[in-house]
């Protein structure tokens, strides 16, 4: 009988370990977490994925996609993305500006007229290569089934699921200080226009050949990278009123950030942490 009892128990114990390996080898697994960050384009890129990927895979290819479009390959792309932009825009976002972003750069002032439907080949790609190129990792994240990911494109985030089915808080500061908001992000993009000390071209409105100075800050959440950009640079060269008209056409909240005051669109609310 005592031989029985102890056989049973070291039976106990072996399942007891083999229950043990199994969690740890595939539930734990499963929250694996890839941390890279990549520079290009002279900003810091951060990709963290909560999941099992090859690490060596995934890094070559997104290596591959950034090069792409830091060499050049992939201008016509670009081109092509510039002029639908200028078009969704309204013209406040326009690749051909290369002479005015020069000019206002240089203390110089020019009436920059655009040339958005020539065949332009100086173009102001620092306006949308980042994102751009952003928008193709996600996409193979999307075809490989890679659906847990945080990307930090230099502040502009973008949220796939969360591994545990929580969501991702992401802290919004106020201009030049502390945190003002968190936000509650699942398969969002968020993107931030910040005025800055010196001239950034997203703060060159080509309507008006000028530097503009609505606001501090502009934060965007929309459904998608592109979009959210898209967005957060219009409505920083809009006033608010044209920007609040010009949002409603998108399923997209918008904050802003002027002289210490706040505002935003109702839709913001919803993602604001409790």
């Amino acid at each position: 009988m005592k031989f029985l009892i102890e056989k049973r128990n070291y039976i106990i114990l072996l399942i007891i370990i083999l229950l043990i390996c199994f969690i740890v080898f595939n539930l734990g697994g499963k929250k694996q977490i890839y941390i890279k960050s990549f520079n290009y384009f002279n900003k810091v890129i951060t990709v963290k994925i909560y999941d099992k990927v090859d690490s060596n895979k995934i890094t070559k290819t997104i290596n591959d996609i950034y090069k792409k479009y830091e060499s050049g390959k992939g201008d016509e792309d670009l081109i092509a993305y510039g002029k639908l932009l200028y078009k969704k825009s309204l013209g406040y976002i326009d690749i051909t500006d290369t002479s005015l972003d020069y000019a206002l750069k240089h203390g110089e002032s020019l009436d920059f007229k655009t040339k958005i439907n020539e065949n332009y080949d100086k173009n102001n790609f620092d306006l949308i290569i980042s994102s751009y190129a952003t928008s193709e990792v996600i996409d193979y994240f999307r075809q490989n089934d890679i659906s847990s990911y945080i990307i930090n494109e230099n502040g502009n985030i973008t949220v796939g699921k969360h591994y545990d089915n929580g969501k991702f808080r992401i802290s919004i500061n106020k201009y030049k200080g502390d945190v003002l908001t968190i936000v509650n992000l699942e398969g969002k993009s968020m993107a931030t226009v910040n005025k800055t000390d010196s001239i950034n071209s997203y703060m060159i409105n080509p309507k008006t050949s000028s530097v503009s100075d609505n606001f501090d800050s502009v934060t965007v959440i929309a459904n998608d990278n592109l979009t959210a950009t898209m967005l957060a640079q219009t409505l920083f060269l809009m006033n608010e009123e044209e920007g609040r008209g010009f949002i409603k056409s998108y399923d997209a909240a918008a904050l802003w950030q002027k002289n210490g005051d706040v505002s935003y669109t109702d839709s913001f609310k919803k993602y604001e942490a409790n």
